[in-house]
């Protein structure tokens, strides 16, 4: 049985969710080394950690309850920006539990910073989860 990918998940959760809503916004799995941020059009970048079964063993490879960080960090021209992409992420992630999610640890404090290179102010929140197989 297939380990649940919740970074892929709830970027295809969340692209949905925005379709509409906030179609100037951009959910993906990676961000372009020359990004280059642009007011109006933030990214927030979905990623997790891989993660560690809950119950390990041979026979349960595949079939196993696993926890997993999940991080969302919003790129923005703005900080503002940023920190809205980011709770706008998490406060989905929370209602909606997509990818599986059956269990959500808690959320972190929002981190911000600045990227010197590309200009853009980054909120980031980590997530413990514990995630279901599929």
């Amino acid at each position: 049985m297939a380990q649940a990918d919740p970074a892929k998940a709830v970027k295809a959760c969340l692209v949905t969710e925005w379709a509409d809503s906030q179609p100037d916004w951009t959910a993906t799995l990676e961000v372009a080394d020359d990004y280059r941020p642009v007011a109006g059009h933030p990214a927030l970048l979905v990623a997790d950690d891989g993660g560690n079964p809950v119950v390990g063993g041979a026979w349960m490879v595949g079939n196993d309850l696993m926890r997993k960080t999940l991080r969302l960090t919003a790129f923005a021209r703005g900080r503002t920006e940023s920190l809205d992409v980011v709770n706008a992420a998490i406060d989905f992630v929370v209602a909606n539990r997509p990818a599986g999610i059956a269990r959500i640890e808690n959320v972190s404090a929002v981190l911000e910073t600045r990227d010197r290179a590309t200009g853009a102010y980054l909120a980031s929140v980590t997530v413990p989860v514990t995630v279901r197989p599929l």
